[in-house]
């Protein structure tokens, strides 16, 4: 995890390799670099092979960041709950109000490149690193991004304890008001204070992300979302 956004200041970048966390220094051109060779790792297969057809577009989460397997992220298990085929836009750092480290990866701007068939529903999932901007702006920017793409869910930021709970409540509650005002359900994850976390204190383990994935297709299950 990058410990801080500063364009030319030296960021200190928490990555995998072989399982084992390597602590490495990275100006934020670099950690751009670093998340785009991850991203390209990841691939673009879909995971599940269900009937029902989902595109997941999120952050680090959705991408698996911190997993020697990032194709074990949430989206995985998710598709085994929901029985579906699941294709996932997920890009570390970024959120509804910005991309911290790489231009252009911001929800709003991925949204509108998003290649997605008619059948499709679209679940958006961030908000962690949305947590220092102001309220009404990660609404706004939140209700845009929605309108933009035509996403049917919203799936907000958990307790992570390098977040500061306060601040993530503050973040929660302005995306579950714009997620109101969209018309779209909101599935909070604020109340999952059981989850566990890589040593950074904000990635999921891999045992965490495949109960984030199960309550998150429960949730919509609950919502009439899925059937």
């Amino acid at each position: 995890m990058v410990k801080a956004v500063v364009p030319g200041i030296v960021l200190t970048l928490a990555v995998v390799a072989g399982g084992a966390w390597l602590w490495r220094e990275h100006t934020q051109g670099e950690a751009c670099e670093v998340i785009r060779a991850s991203v390209e790792r990841r691939g673009t297969a879909p995971v599940g092979s269900g009937e029902r057809t989902v595109v997941v577009m999120g952050d680090s989460y959705a991408q698996g960041w911190g997993l020697r397997d990032q194709r074990a992220s949430w989206p995985t298990a998710f598709a085994r709950e929901a029985q579906a085929t699941v294709r996932v836009d997920g890009f570390a750092g970024s959120g509804f109000t910005g991309s911290a480290y790489c231009d252009g990866q911001e929800f709003g701007s991925r949204a509108q490149r998003l290649a997605r068939g008619d059948d499709e529903l679209l679940v958006i999932q961030g908000g962690l690193n949305d947590v220092n901007a102001d309220a009404g702006l990660i609404e706004s920017a939140a209700v845009a991004v929605v309108e933009t793409s035509g996403a049917e869910v919203v799936v907000g930021p958990p307790p992570a304890p390098d977040r500061g709970l306060a601040l993530t409540a503050d973040t929660d509650a302005a995306l579950a008001r714009a997620a109101e005002q969209a018309g779209v359900p909101y599935v909070s994850t604020l109340a999952w204070d059981d989850l566990s976390y890589l040593p950074d204190r904000l990635h999921l383990t891999p045992e965490s992300h495949d109960v984030f994935g199960t309550r998150v297709a429960e949730a919509l299950v609950e919502e009439g979302v899925l059937r």
